[in-house]
């Protein structure tokens, strides 16, 4: 499929061992999917440079999430403008830099994940590696049956995903975009670091980081860019 590449950006490739963490996610993603394509990995410099620059195009705070995705897409094109804006190329950035969020986000083809919160658990980066990819991939799939609820924290979520079990479901939270309420999915949401070591617990004893609905998303997600 090469139409499909991926670029790994790092600014700061001595933290966790960033790179290499990402590079092993990715692999075990693209062997579940069984896609054979192409990535970059990308260490940059000038790290205090870009925090500042960060800074000064808007830094997340508190819910406010406007005009997130703009910095995020600067943040993206600032290192790897070589790369068209497709969704076949993605690119994913991992940094320490502190991004306002517990791990990460992502927008489009472009995920983001920060080791900030995550300190010495890189299990934990990992499984944010494996929610962003969802993400980026299509999943969850805005077609699957929406619960038209708000909910505002992790013990709302909790419940909110025992009454909809079985009923292969999805919701938004907090405007971050749509999340699954399968059992034992990474495509859930949770909004404290503590609870997303839960969920990663959760992916180490599991089959498989997706469950049944997001990875068939996934599959789908493929199969549309090789209709392209």
């Amino acid at each position: 499929m090469s139409e499909i590449s991926y670029n790994i950006i790092s600014y700061d490739p001595e933290k966790l061992g960033l790179i290499k963490i990402t590079k092993k996610v990715l692999a075990d993603f693209l062997n579940l999917v069984g896609v054979d394509v192409s990535v970059q990995c990308l260490e940059c410099s000038g790290r205090d440079q870009l925090v500042s620059e960060w800074e000064t195009i808007g830094y997340y705070e508190g819910s406010d999430d406007d005009g997130f995705p703009g910095r995020l897409l600067t943040l993206s094109s600032k290192v790897a403008s070589q790369l068209p804006a497709s969704k076949g190329h993605k690119r994913i950035l991992v940094t320490s830099i502190d991004i306002g969020r517990v791990v990460g986000t992502s927008y489009g083809w472009i995920a983001i994940i920060s080791s900030h919160q995550i300190q010495d658990d890189p299990e934990t980066f990992a499984t944010t590696v494996f929610h962003e990819l969802g993400h980026i991939h299509g999943a969850p799939n805005t077609e699957r049956k929406k619960v038209d609820r708000q909910v505002n924290n992790d013990p709302e979520i909790v419940e909110l995903e025992k009454e909809m079990q079985g009923e292969n479901a999805i919701y938004e939270c907090l405007d971050f975009g749509e999340h699954c309420l399968n059992q034992n999915c990474t495509m859930r949401q949770r909004l404290t670091f503590e609870n997303w070591k839960v969920l990663t617990k959760e992916r180490l004893a599991a089959d498989s980081p997706y469950c049944e609905s997001c990875l068939a998303n996934i599959m789908s997600h493929f199969e549309a860019l090789k209709g392209k």
